[in-house]
């Protein structure tokens, strides 16, 4: 289970590199989720739920993780932050297709 997240993540970015650079909102929590958050790439988001395991091991040593870490600790936090990041990446997008 532990590599095949990072699997799905490298497929389903092949899939949609015809159609250009996609980028990535991965939200977890368990241990289970840290190997797909090393596969993110810069552009991409990461965001582990604070003080669960992945969290924990992001902490641990940050600078492995080359997307941007986003926390969260409740459902109240988790829909502000991720509608702020969708809110974000439109806006970035708009701008360069102007």
């Amino acid at each position: 289970m532990l590599a095949l997240k990072g699997v799905v993540i490298d497929q389903i970015r092949a899939s949609v590199s015809a159609n250009g650079r996609k980028r990535f909102v991965y939200l977890g929590d368990g241990r289970n989720d840290y190997c797909p958050s090393l596969r993110l790439v810069e552009g991409d988001h990461v965001m582990p739920r604070r003080d669960y395991a992945l969290w924990k091991r992001i902490c641990s040593n940050p600078v492995l993780i080359k997307a941007d870490i986003h926390e969260w600790s409740d459902g109240e936090e988790l829909g502000k932050t991720l509608l702020h990041l969708i809110h974000r990446i439109s806006s970035e997008e708009n701008q360069n297709q102007m």
